[in-house]
């Protein structure tokens, strides 16, 4: 979070040091200093000053550059692994799903219907969490289920 405070404040300074151009050292409008001193080494100190806060200040820049670039490297490291084990997870899902799928057959074989109903709502649950082709076969099994105590129904009336 500290990149993102740290690369304007750093363009500030430069455009600020930048701006302000020679210091005030310019010729015009004053009058000449008398005796033997003059302004140029002080201008020469007032650039390389100048030049060496440019330098600090570019130097600063890259490496909040650098760091929000290994930021980025390190959330999209964190993307994949989150991705990875997502798709690890929906496939442990579907896999369980097809168990009790499988199960849910087995007890419409034996005529346990009541186990079957069981497992159908767990099933259901998960219905639109499972690829498309589970779910085709929780509806079909629905309807066998439907069908099958429907049957019951009849024979237990007679």
């Amino acid at each position: 979070m500290n990149t993102r405070l740290i690369l304007p404040a750093f363009a500030a300074l430069l455009l600020t040091l930048g701006g302000c151009g020679d210091g005030g050292n310019s010729d015009e409008g004053m009058a000449e200093p008398t005796g033997e001193s003059s302004t140029e080494p002080a201008g020469e100190g007032s650039s390389a000053n100048m030049d060496a806060v440019r330098e600090k200040a570019q130097a600063a820049m890259d490496s909040a550059a650098e760091a929000g670039s290994q930021a980025m490297d390190a959330l999209s490291e964190a993307a994949g692994m989150a991705r990875d084990q997502a798709e690890m997870l929906s496939a442990q899902a579907d896999t369980e799903a097809q168990d009790m799928v499988g199960q849910v057959k087995t007890y419409l074989e034996k005529n346990n219907l009541t186990s079957a109903e069981d497992l159908m709502t767990k099933l259901i649950e998960l219905k639109d969490s499972l690829p498309e082709s589970v779910r085709e076969q929780i509806d079909a099994l629905e309807a066998r289920l439907d069908r099958l105590q429907g049957q019951e129904q009849e024979q237990g009336q007679e």
